[in-house]
């Protein structure tokens, strides 16, 4: 059987959970694939893991090390070794529904116009408690795709589905047309975090077919040590050349007011969490830079997002108003900081059930940081 899909696996210092992913590949019901392994300057045994797996595997991995480049540079080499009709990529502390490529070659089977991009569900496994929750956007995908069912038919772009561009951006839960990635001679940048936000509106905006692969994809940890999106470090500052990037996009593509909210949305989003995460190292030159990106936004962007596409539209108001003034550096001090945002939020959550969300959205780690800076900033008031 000719290989539909490649599946392709940076892996950098991985040791304690590259076996699990590998064999969550090489056990598929259906062996449809083909693997790739990048690993980008492992210094542990990551290494002698993927060789142990690619002497037993010949012909289904294909194996290659490089000198670290990132994540980015890690996928973008793997994609040189693609000769599948199909691709997607699999980060190596993850791993995947061993019916993966049985449902996704029985849905290609079905449909007579090959999709250019693909949106599966996955699932989030925390490593602490060991539950398996729901994907953060369950409830958006399903309704885009008319997949509550298990199963969608539904073939569309963002012109006729805008809200498309608020799907999660990870660069996982997407199956790729290899041609289609050819076509836009697509990258991703390089020793760069956050490198999927770019591709996502890149792709999105130029992808004429996009289709669902419900309740199937991989499982993603969190709260395991070292993980990238819950540090509050230097790589916090990688957002500012990411979000660049991101408006580079909007400019070439010429997205219209409705996708430029869409841009606003992501932006706005992971800055807010950003700003509420990074450390008293790095905040005051997230800050500046934020400053300084924020006060480039037309009004009129603004505006149209805050009415149309805000979830939150007073506290995401006053956010843009206390980066876009002189006292933006009040942010760096979180006490004052949560006095600016509860001022302007009608109502509070109960705080069980806004504890649980915030577990849900962003791990156990995160939450329990902020639990102790609320904490400490009411000990201070008093």
């Amino acid at each position: 059987m000719k290989a539909l899909l490649t599946i392709i696996v940076p892996a950098y210092n991985v040791e304690k959970y590259i076996a699990d992913c590998l064999n969550s590949l090489i056990h598929q019901s259906q062996m449809n694939h083909k693997i790739v392994i990048v690993n980008d300057g492992s210094i542990d045994k990551t290494e002698e893991i993927c060789l142990e797996f690619k002497k037993n595997n010949e012909d289904l991995i294909t194996y290659v090390y490089q000198e670290n480049k990132g994540l980015g540079g890690a996928r973008n080499t793997g994609m040189r070794y693609v000769d599948t009709p199909f691709l997607c990529f699999l980060d190596s502390d993850d791993w995947l529904n061993n019916r993966f490529v049985e449902c996704f070659s029985k849905m290609i089977e079905n449909t007579d116009e090959l999709p250019e991009l693909v949106f599966t569900l996955p699932w989030v496994f925390d490593t602490v408690t060991r539950r398996v929750m729901e994907w953060k956007d369950k409830d958006l995908y399903d309704q885009i795709f008319d997949s509550k069912s298990g199963d969608s038919r539904v073939i569309t772009n963002t012109r006729n589905n805008p809200e498309l561009y608020a799907l999660e951006v990870n660069a996982c839960r997407k199956i790729y047309k290899t041609d289609f990635l050819k076509k836009q001679d697509f990258q991703f940048p390089l020793k760069l975090k956050w490198e999927d936000i770019p591709g996502h509106f890149q792709l999105l905006h130029e992808a004429n077919t996009c289709m669902a692969l419900p309740e199937i994809g991989f499982f993603y940890r969190i709260n395991q040590g070292g993980q990238i999106t819950s540090g509050g470090g230097v790589s916090r500052l990688d957002m500012i050349p990411i979000f660049k990037q991101l408006l580079d996009v909007q400019k070439n593509f010429d997205f219209n007011l409705i996708e430029r909210a869409y841009v606003l949305r992501v932006i706005i989003d992971f800055s807010m969490w950003s700003v509420d995460v990074t450390n008293q190292q790095y905040i005051g030159k997230l800050l500046e830079e934020l400053h300084k990106l924020y006060q480039t936004f037309p009004q009129k962007d603004i505006s149209y997002y805050l009415t149309n596409i805000s979830k939150n539209r007073k506290k995401e108001k006053r956010f843009i108003d206390a980066l876009c003034g002189k006292e933006y550096g009040n942010l760096a001090d979180y006490r004052i900081r949560e006095k600016v945002i509860e001022k302007h939020v009608s109502g509070k959550k109960n705080i069980i059930k806004g504890g649980i969300q915030c577990i849900c959205d962003h791990g156990l780690s995160y939450t329990l940081v902020l639990m102790c800076r609320k904490f400490y900033s009411v000990i201070n008031k008093n």
